[in-house]
């Protein structure tokens, strides 16, 4: 019998935008499980992609509506309900949720055990955190996404990180040459660290959540 431990849910929301003025105070503690795919008698756990760091959460128990992605193993990317004029209810299994990677983990399975444990492997240097705004999404962090963060990590160029000032937090890319945070959204401007000595780099990000389905 293995023992997962939670990790704080902060009550504030990283920015991925600009900064909002936020509190950073551990709301309740979480397990990433409870959140990300509380059905799971009917899910599976599939990677996509040839890069090894997105995976899909798949409900069998859903029924499409307009505006789901759907997963088949005939096709090669997600498809958009309704996929053609006539629709079928057989083209596909919504997606109820995407995990994108960006600090590599071991291949878990259709059926892992634990999500939260195949995330988290230092408990008590993590903590978690919802994302507002869309300044992220070339790197699949979305508004709404939850956050993995890890303040243990070694920080290497190209980094996914959590910067944080008094005004609250935001996510960037780091970038080391010149020292600078880099947005993923071309509307959005990077910050250039050496000019912004006010951003502190709080953690790195191991992964982004984004439910699809029964979001709160």
């Amino acid at each position: 019998m293995y023992t997962v431990v939670p990790v704080p849910l902060l009550a504030a929301a990283v920015s991925a935008g600009f900064p909002s003025p936020a509190a950073a105070y551990a709301e309740k503690p979480l397990i990433v499980d409870d959140w990300l795919w509380p059905q799971r008698a009917s899910c599976q756990f599939v990677p996509f992609g040839a890069d090894g760091r997105t995976y899909l959460i798949i409900d069998q128990s859903l029924r499409p509506v307009a505006g789901d992605r759907l997963w088949s193993t005939e096709a090669e990317e997600l498809l958009s309900w309704p996929c053609g004029p006539v629709p079928e209810v057989d083209t596909g299994v919504v997606v109820a949720a995407t995990v994108r990677l960006y600090r590599r983990r071991v291949d878990p399975g259709v059926a892992p055990q634990s999500i939260h444990e195949w995330l988290i492997r230092r408990p008590y240097a993590s903590y978690l955190i919802r994302t507002e705004g869309r300044s992220m999404t070339d790197h699949d962090i979305h508004h709404g996404s939850l956050l993995v963060v890890d303040r243990s990590c070694g920080l290497h160029d190209g980094d996914i990180v959590i910067a944080g000032c008094a005004d609250g937090f935001l996510v960037k890319q780091y970038r080391a040459k010149p020292g600078r945070l880099v947005s993923g959204n071309p509307q959005y401007p990077d910050v250039i660290l050496k000019s912004a000595p006010e951003y502190d780099l709080d953690g790195v990000v191991i992964a982004s959540l984004t439910r699809h389905r029964g979001a709160e």
